[in-house]
């Protein structure tokens, strides 16, 4: 009888372990070169968003939460670099696996739906390293067009297409994606935590930053030391390059420091593209390189949606201007000098 009811006991432990278990997912990584760094989890779950941060020890890192529905995940480093953006829901067991030099080729495994995402970012790393937004849209849409009752294509959406100036095609990209691949949970997510990062970025004091210049040397940019500066965030593209460079140069020309200084920031995803970029350019402003993988945390804070990309500041470190337009900001600028 004793034996029985031992039975019985074990039986029932084992039951209630196996409902626990699938009352939570577990995230697991091994990345080369994440050391002790912090890592951040952010989800849409339970009608508010969740935040969960762990420190890695040994470049391992693991955590558990709760998802009952499919929601959209991103992982980030206590620096701001995002590392992948999964899909998951309780039962879930997602393994990464990768380095953090290189977060594009991070490899994902666990449902199909992450394994997916990650696939789709690594066929595109280059498109995702120039920032090109008319062609990793194009991506984007030909990946929904082929998949739309995944999840995964609703994450692609939400994550990586880059809505400004690309409205109607967003509209019509959602909706093609059934109903079952539209989750609340995963669309939510996007728009909390969005709104969440692009009001951080908009309210950002820029301070000094450290960053790498064509004389191979590390230098420091500190706007507060002028009146305005101007922040020219560019890829590697040469002729996007040269299209924005007329209206800089007169910047330049037309107000001198120390009231006024132009810093063009590229992020080139090498050395050996960034100059080829400035390849026989003249340009008297300061050039500087801040891949994504070495950006200061500076830099990653201001949240660049897209290239070229333009912020003016004052001499307090705010920021005065945003966006894409080389002639809106350089308004902003001669505005603020012609007090």
């Amino acid at each position: 009888m004793k034996q029985t009811i031992y039975i019985l006991m074990l039986a029932l432990a084992v039951v209630l372990c196996g409902c626990s278990k699938k009352k939570q997912f577990v995230v697991k990584g091994e990345i080369e070169g994440l050391g002790a760094q912090i890592v951040n989890a952010t989800y849409y779950a339970s009608g508010g968003l969740k935040r969960t941060t762990v420190v890695a020890a040994d470049n391992k890192f693991a955590f558990t939460g709760e998802a009952a529905k499919p929601t959209l995940l991103t992982l980030t480093l206590g620096d701001g670099l995002q590392m992948a953006t999964l899909v998951v829901e309780n039962g879930d067991k997602i393994r990464l696996k990768g380095d953090v030099a290189e977060p594009y080729a991070i490899k994902v495994s666990g449902n199909s739906d992450s394994e997916k995402i990650a696939g789709w970012v690594a066929e595109n790393a280059a498109l995702l390293e120039k920032g090109d937004a008319a062609a990793l849209n194009r991506s984007i849409a030909d990946w929904v067009g082929r998949n739309k009752s995944s999840k995964a294509a609703t994450a692609l959406m939400v994550s990586f297409f880059r809505t400004d100036g690309f409205e109607h095609e967003a509209d019509s990209l959602m909706g093609l994606l059934s109903s079952s691949a539209r989750t609340q949970e995963i669309i939510q997510n996007f728009t909390g935590s969005l709104s969440a990062q692009l009001g951080e970025a908009v309210s950002t004091h820029i301070g000094p930053m450290s960053l790498y210049d064509v004389s191979d040397s590390v230098v420091s940019v500190n706007p507060r030391a002028r009146s305005a500066m101007l922040f020219c965030f560019m890829s590697a593209d040469r002729a996007s390059r040269d299209s924005v460079a007329p209206r800089v140069r007169s910047l330049v020309r037309d107000y001198a420091s120390p009231r006024f200084e132009a810093v063009e920031i590229s992020a080139a995803p090498d050395s050996a593209s960034w100059r080829e970029s400035l390849r026989g350019d003249s340009s008297t402003w300061r050039r500087t390189w801040a891949p994504a993988t070495v950006a200061s945390t500076a830099v990653r804070k201001l949240g660049i949606p897209r290239y070229p990309y333009f912020i003016v500041t004052d001499s307090a470190g705010n920021q005065t201007y945003r966006g894409s337009s080389v002639s809106a900001a350089a308004a902003a600028v001669e505005a603020r000098l012609k007090r």
